[in-house]
């Protein structure tokens, strides 16, 4: 009889162990966050945690696994048998590791009308979900950062009041919900929610193993346990059930813990210090440093225990923190250009340096000192983006029909493949009458009765960035704007939740310098190695635009990309060799429109930098300005795309800096 792989067996990741055994002692630490890249352990240290937990008592036939001597932690009908003076059956079971999916709809997670009771008799019944599971247990999320957002918010509520409460499909029930909240997640693949990540009490960054012995040492373990599971386990039987005696006596002597007033003290001011905002960080901290005397045997807080509590429990809390690192908050493009310095020439080819193919120009790094602004939504609502977000939009919260995402409403369809239970008998109630309250008599539902829910749902929305990184636009005060722009609508797709690619074009080439992430930090780190100068590649950054919104289309039906791009439209590398610069952007646009991509182009010279007319007549300046704004209208229209001036981008009053 094989299970999982033993806890025991784990080669290093101390301190991912050393959370998850806290809180199997002490589960009001709040549960606990793992982070790292693929293939660290994470989720096998989480199922095989379940070797090891505690027994604990409760009523045999309750859903919810309730307490049988704690009446404030038991559901409403256990409370009303214990207040008949019913005697509540019991039984001991360890406690468990219950997995919630990601693909997981806000039914199974809370809970719903029992459909067979309700065709059946039309009696309204709750049918337990997830939390009901969870209730005394670890609720486990792989992949936490990739939940949607409305199963979020759900567990939010749950693990802020310990409680579910459920009230739709003409049903209103609460139940305990007390849970360990156990999450992994890789950064790479995008950021956690603060509110979430506030809610464990335990965040553990886990890297790769880079000593080969114990590489050799976790893969020869790795492939006798696939040899032999029960034989593997066998082996490590003793040791496992050593630790579980282990977190036995540690649950018991937690009473007896004391934590020193210093050592209080010390918890607060570490807090203060270091800008933690509430108190959930101080109250973790206490709660994990008291779990770690009670493991180690001792009844008293000491300083080890205050250090491992302060480390596990307080920087995901500091103001700020994203998982970034400090070097990561350089971005995009230069201050140390002066407005008069030339644009786009054709010098001899300086030599690549892996990021950008290089021609001439400057070649100056990006670096980030500029501020960024909130973005003005409305003026970046396409004709096609409307509709597609209508669908199933992220940035306005849709009605769509899948049988994911948060349910609204119902109405009549042809094709129901997912029944509104409520509605469709309360669209029946009218026909039924005295005939229905009989002992034999059925509930009658006919074919015009049947409603389909309606659900809202979030697009995996990709925002993906095209950078005119040419002299021409990062040059004087078009540059500081379109760098102010860029970083501003990176930050607006971490808030929106959207994926975010970058690609960037200058010299003779175009490339990603960003691949789709939801990871801001990871997109702040590459972009600022950026550099920029040279001539304008027009046509190579709108077929790297399409290729990459297409491979990403191909990987997921349900991905949205919408590309923006930032130039002034001063096309003069061709891609194909003998190609007019100009007229070949005009053919690619088309292309990128006819594809069903939808875009924006943001007109990086409209109204700024007009310097460079300052000796022409006012006549001439403005034959230019207006030649210049009907060309970048031109390429706008051959995307079929919005066209955007970029002083019309923020949200507010344009402030030139």
């Amino acid at each position: 009889m094989s299970g999982p792989y033993p806890f025991t067996a784990l080669v290093n990741q101390e301190s991912m162990k050393r959370a998850l055994v806290l809180n199997a002692i002490n589960p009001t630490i709040g549960g606990v966050l793992i982070r790292g890249e693929r293939g660290t352990a994470k989720s096998t240290a989480v199922r095989a945690l379940s070797d090891v937990l505690p027994d604990q008592r409760m009523v045999a036939d309750c859903p919810y696994g309730c307490p049988p001597d704690d009446v404030e932690r038991m559901c409403e009908e256990c409370r009303r048998r214990t207040r008949r003076g019913e005697s509540l059956p019991t039984k001991t079971r360890s406690m468990r590791v219950i997995d919630l999916p990601l693909d997981a709809t806000e039914d199974r997670l809370t809970g719903t009308l029992d459909i067979e009771r309700a065709l059946g008799g039309g009696e309204t019944r709750f049918e337990p979900g997830v939390l009901a599971s969870a209730n005394r247990n670890i609720l486990y999320v792989d992949e936490v950062n990739l939940l949607d957002d409305h199963l979020v918010d759900a567990l939010l509520d749950a693990a802020a009041m310990g409680e579910n409460v459920v009230e739709r499909e003409g049903i209103s029930h609460r139940h305990p919900a007390e849970f360990i909240l156990v999450g992994t997640m890789n950064p790479e693949e995008g950021s956690l929610r603060p509110q979430l990540l506030d809610r464990f009490g335990l965040v553990v960054d886990v890297e790769g193993v880079e000593d080969v012995a114990e590489r050799v040492e976790i893969s020869d373990r790795r492939a006798a346990f696939e040899a032999d599971p029960d034989g593997f386990r066998a082996e490590y039987a003793e040791t496992e059930a050593a630790l579980a005696r282990d977190i036995v006596e540690a649950r018991d002597r937690l009473d007896r813990v004391s934590i020193p007033d210093e050592t209080r003290t010390a918890i607060s001011a570490r807090a203060v210090d270091e800008h933690v905002p509430g108190l959930r960080g101080d109250i973790a901290v206490r709660r994990t440093a008291v779990a770690a005397a009670a493991l180690d045997g001792v009844e008293t807080v000491e300083k080890r225990h205050l250090e491992e509590a302060l480390a596990l429990a307080l920087p995901h809390r500091q103001d700020g923190d994203e998982h970034h690192s400090e070097d990561e908050k350089a971005v995009l493009l230069p201050d140390d250009v002066d407005a008069g310095e030339a644009t786009d020439t054709t010098a001899s080819d300086h030599e690549s340096d892996g990021r950008v193919p290089v021609t001439g120009g400057r070649n100056d790094l990006i670096t980030e000192t500029e501020s960024t602004y909130p973005i003005d939504r409305t003026a970046m609502d396409v004709s096609q983006d409307r509709r597609v977000r209508d669908d199933y939009g992220r940035r306005i919260p849709s009605k769509v029909r899948f049988r994911s995402g948060r349910y609204v409403g119902a109405r009549r369809r042809d094709d129901v493949t997912d029944v509104a239970i409520d509605a469709t008998l309360r669209a029946a109630a009218h026909r039924q009458g005295k005939a229905a309250s009989g002992a034999d008599s059925q509930f009658e539902i006919r074919t015009g009765d049947i409603r389909s829910k309606v659900r809202e749902h979030t697009a995996r929305g990709l925002l993906i960035l095209v950078v005119d990184a040419s002299g021409s636009v990062m040059n004087g005060s078009k540059m500081k704007e379109t760098k102010r722009a860029v970083l501003s609508l990176i930050e607006d797709a971490y808030q929106t939740r959207d994926r975010v690619a970058v690609v960037a074009f200058r010299g003779r080439d175009a490339d990603v310098i960003v691949s789709p992430t939801r990871n801001i930090g990871r997109a702040r780190e590459r972009v600022s190695e950026l550099r920029v100068g040279g001539n304008t590649p027009l046509s190579h950054g709108l077929v790297a635009a399409y290729e990459l919104a297409e491979r990403e289309r191909r990987r997921d039906s349900e991905a949205y990309p919408l590309v923006v791009l930032f130039s002034d439209g001063k096309a003069n590398v061709s891609y194909e060799d003998g190609a007019e610069p100009e007229d070949e952007a005009l053919r690619i646009a088309t292309a990128l429109g006819n594809a069903d991509i939808e875009s924006v182009y943001v007109d990086t010279g409209y109204g700024l930098n007009d310097s460079k007319y300052s000796l022409w007549s006012d006549e001439k300046a403005l034959a230019a300005k207006r030649e210049e704004f009907e060309w970048n209208r031109r390429l706008a229209d051959a995307m079929g795309g919005e066209y955007l001036p970029m002083i019309e981008l923020p949200d507010g009053d344009f402030i030139q800096q």
